[in-house]
């Protein structure tokens, strides 16, 4: 599959990114999570896969970057380390075996499913049906190309015999014709059998794909359920029953588009693709990419969700999932082992690929600000903190460890100033007593940290110094320890 990605050029946001630039040497893992924010390049990147995977250059080229004049210009290579380029408006080679979820996919297979024509498969015969439909249409596909042949090559001989000049060429044409005529014949009746038996297989099939839907959408809505599949044409048409209501999805009295809210599609698509994974026998050859899979569904679809992309991860030959959120990520994550967690960031010129921490970057309240306080100490300037951002850290870590020790005692009213009065005021009888030994700490770290707090009107003119900040951070760690 894919083991690294080289470089995106003119792509999008990424107008020149190239791995091995940053913290990230551009090689993927069996499972890789990508955080982005929207608008940073995530849709990008998923479509650049669809590309390659489809052999679609449009794909690319309607992404071009604005106002570039540079070709565009991708590199991968894969687990044979093949290089697999985008250059000239094209690609080198096609990769096989990928199946994405993406908002397109939600747009394109939710309302139909079509068997489509033998010039143009449709994605259900092609993806779903399986190796046996795909035999049988193969197979009607190349007895109709001969059968097309040869009603050419009888045109072509009767336009030959009636310039023929003797009767010994007359018959042998005559004698061609009626063996073509005969092959025609015995072609058109092997095309009936196959087609009824493609029929068969084609709705039966169906039949194991709408109970499959059907289990996984047990797991993201209790409103929705299919309950009949029929073929009509080329087409499947699927009966779904919304809140006890039969509606048709190819209904013209009622839109599904319309009648369906967001997170219902979104379960509903959800539950097309799982369903088409758990069909394939050869899903460990297949790279399967998810972009925003939990898009529209609410928090409590969340943990199910997750269950189900981890086994997924694990059963595939490559994993990648796309999400704008970052705790969706985490959970999955705790999920999967070893998994590679890349960020996606604009780094001033063009998006990049990053490394990510996901448990340090998922810390919230007096955690991340400890880490704050933590990393200034250890790398100073170089830790990449803002040295007000750091010194604003200092109260909070403080009230927050109070407020968690002495839970009963002290309110979201109370700050570092007033607690510090609490333990000034403390008899032997009180819970804060024993704090007065750290009394001198506390009061002296207050004093230094109020000047830069945004109740000071001039904090934004109080000039920072490196080392005295890093002795205070290192004072306000050694006095949490000690609460």
């Amino acid at each position: 599959m894919i083991h690294k990605l080289v470089h995106i050029k003119n792509v999008g946001k990424f107008y020149n990114y190239n791995s091995g630039s940053n913290n990230w040497n551009g090689i993927f893992k069996k499972v890789t999570t990508i955080y982005a924010e929207n608008g940073s390049g995530k849709t990008t990147f998923t479509q650049i896969i669809k590309s390659l995977s489809e052999n679609n250059n449009e794909i690319i080229q309607r992404r071009k970057s604005f106002g570039s004049t540079e070709p565009i210009s991708i590199h991968f290579s894969d687990d044979n380390k093949t290089q697999i380029k985008f250059s000239s408006n094209k690609w080198n080679k096609q990769l096989t075996d990928v199946e994405i979820f993406d908002f397109l996919f939600v747009e394109s297979n939710v309302y139909l499913i079509t068997l489509g024509n033998y010039e143009n498969p449709g994605t259900f015969f092609e993806v779903v049906i399986g190796n046996e439909a795909i035999n049988l249409f193969n197979t009607i596909k190349e007895y109709r190309t001969e059968r097309k042949r040869l009603g050419q090559r009888k045109r072509n001989l009767r336009l030959k015999l009636k310039s023929a000049s003797n009767d010994v060429d007359k018959n042998k044409i005559e004698r061609r014709i009626h063996e073509a005529s005969e092959r025609i014949g015995k072609i058109s009746i092997e095309i009936l059998r196959l087609e009824k038996e493609l029929e068969i297989v084609a709705e039966n099939f169906g039949k194991l794909y709408l109970q499959k839907i059907n289990e996984y959408l047990k797991y993201f809505s209790t409103n929705l359920q299919l309950t009949k599949l029929n073929k009509k044409g080329s087409r499947f048409v699927y009966y779904l029953k919304i809140s006890n209501f039969d509606v048709r999805s190819e209904s013209d009295s009622i839109s599904l588009k319309h009648t369906l809210s967001e997170g219902e599609k979104n379960a509903l698509a959800l539950s097309f693709f799982l369903a088409r994974l758990s069909l394939k026998t050869n899903l460990s050859d297949y790279l399967v990419l998810f972009d925003d899979p939990i898009s529209s569904l609410d928090y409590n679809r969340r943990h199910v969700t997750i269950n189900l992309l981890a086994s997924l991860a694990r059963k595939a030959n490559q994993f990648i999932l796309l999400s704008h959120d970052l705790n969706f990520i985490k959970d999955f994550t705790s999920s999967v082992s070893d998994t590679l967690n890349l960020k996606i960031i604009n780094n001033g010129t063009t998006s990049i690929f990053i490394e990510q921490d996901i448990n340090k970057e998922t810390l919230t309240g007096i955690f991340k600000d400890l880490l704050v306080l933590d990393t200034f100490v250890k790398y100073g300037e170089s830790g990449n903190y803002d040295k007000r951002d750091v010194v604003r850290c200092i109260r909070p870590c403080i009230e927050g460890l109070f407020r968690i020790k002495y839970f009963n005692y002290i309110d979201d009213t109370k700050w570092l100033g007033d607690i510090i009065e609490m333990i000034k005021n403390a008899d032997q009888s009180s819970v804060f007593f024993r704090q007065k030994e750290n009394l001198d700490d506390l009061c002296d770290i207050n004093d230094y940290s109020k000047i830069y707090h945004h109740s000071n009107p001039n904090y934004l003119e109080i000039p920072i110094n490196t080392e005295e900040l890093r002795t205070y951070c290192k004072r306000t760690i050694e006095i949490l320890m000690k609460i």
